[in-house]
């Protein structure tokens, strides 16, 4: 696409697009951004304004606002984005963990949906449970802002070389 169809399309959100849909611009934007500066890693995780942490525990946190850009028509995040939190969660542990030039890659994820993803947030806490030097294995789950199960999930990774 073009420079011109892009700035064209902005200034028509910005004209006539609802707030929630000059919400979801704002969003991609800041995060388009962030990426750019090396505030993240990837433009989705700039997009979707995810935060990680280890816990003092050793497990590692990742938390994602619930926005319009990742909720689908009835306004609950999309399945796709909690199994992507799940995924996230339990892969960026990995490879915070793993050896210098290897790196570990999703070779089988499972998601158990439990209730919507509705409030302010989603935060996932994954653990890992074993840490091969061929496949790991690590298990997550998902809560919203009052702390109830939204989903579950276990993930296997393989270890490549990088």
């Amino acid at each position: 696409m073009e420079e011109n169809q892009i700035i064209a399309q902005i200034k028509n959100i910005i004209q006539n697009g609802s707030d929630e849909d000059k919400q979801a611009l704002a969003s991609v934007v800041e995060g388009i951004s962030k990426k750019q500066n090396g505030e993240c890693k990837t433009y989705l995780a700039g997009i979707t304004h995810v935060s990680s942490q280890f816990l003092d525990d050793g497990n590692f946190e990742v938390i994602i606002p619930i926005q319009p850009l990742i909720e689908n028509p009835l306004n609950m995040a999309h399945g796709g984005i909690t199994a992507t939190l799940l995924d996230t969660a339990m892969g960026s542990m990995l490879n915070l963990k793993t050896p210098e030039k290897t790196a570990c890659v999703t070779a089988e994820l499972k998601v158990n949906y439990i209730q919507p993803g509705r409030g302010k947030y989603l935060r996932c806490i994954a653990t890992i449970l074993h840490q091969g030097k061929q496949l790991c294995f690590s298990e997550a789950k998902v809560y919203n802002d009052e702390n109830k199960l939204i989903a579950s999930g276990s993930g296997t990774f393989f270890v490549i070389p990088l």
